[in-house]
């Protein structure tokens, strides 16, 4: 995990600034010095290291089992006009960040349900198209491993449900689990648990009267590798 310590901060251009720490359960923190420092790296998302998709969220009060279950992604294309923006980025999640310079837009999405990598867009009166919809393909940049078969964050293509041979296998297992043929070993859970990542950023807010920087911690699970 040291590497993970250390190559994290370095991308961030943050080496001094951040420090890492292991607490065990699959889940990491990362303990920034300014809520600036927090910030900027909030909106450098996503990140991957070691074939592994991280997402980052600020830490809340009230948490669900499922959090964070968010991820950011920028997703672009040249025939975008301003208008096109928002109900574009609507169809993919929800919209925090429009550049019109760069042709992209912002969305956040729930990492827990599949990629939309194709929506219908009404471009009536626009300069590409002469009906009034057209399907558009879509690009999410930095977007470094997913399921090619049904577009989720959460598992690889050969472990995919939708591959019959998986769905097969998964309730051969199920079966064997049930009648004592093979314990649920350590092994078997870190397995499954490296099939879905995780990941937050806590805001501690002042630990003492002389503090003046904000704390703030980044708690991760990986993806998974990929080859």
């Amino acid at each position: 995990m040291k590497a993970l310590f250390t190559n994290l901060p370095k991308i961030w251009k943050l080496e001094d600034r951040v420090t890492g720490s292991d607490l065990g359960f699959g889940k990491f923190r990362f303990d920034f010095k300014t809520e600036e420092e927090l910030e900027a790296v909030l909106n450098q998302q996503p990140f991957h290291f070691d074939y592994w998709m991280l997402s980052l969220a600020r830490w809340q009060p009230k948490q669900s089992k499922s959090f964070p279950s968010e991820i950011k992604f920028w997703s672009l294309d040249s025939r975008w006009s301003l208008g096109r923006f928002e109900s574009i980025g609507g169809a993919l999640g929800r919209v925090v960040a429009v550049d019109v310079t760069l042709k992209r837009v912002q969305v956040v999405v729930d990492a827990f349900k599949e990629l939309c990598f194709e929506t219908t867009v009404d471009f009536k009166g626009g300069e590409f198209y002469d009906g009034e919809e057209a399907a558009v393909s879509l690009r999410y940049v930095k977007l470094f491993v997913f399921c090619k078969l049904c577009g989720s964050l959460c598992h690889k293509e050969e472990l995919c449900p939708l591959d019959e041979k998986n769905a097969k296998a998964s309730l051969e297992r199920r079966r064997e689990i049930r009648e004592g043929i093979e314990g649920w070993s350590d092994s078997t859970k870190h397995e499954e648990r490296a099939l879905s990542y995780k990941g937050v950023v806590i805001n501690g807010g002042h630990t003492g009267q002389q503090h003046k920087e904000r704390e703030s911690r980044v708690l991760w699970e990986g993806q998974g590798q990929n080859g």
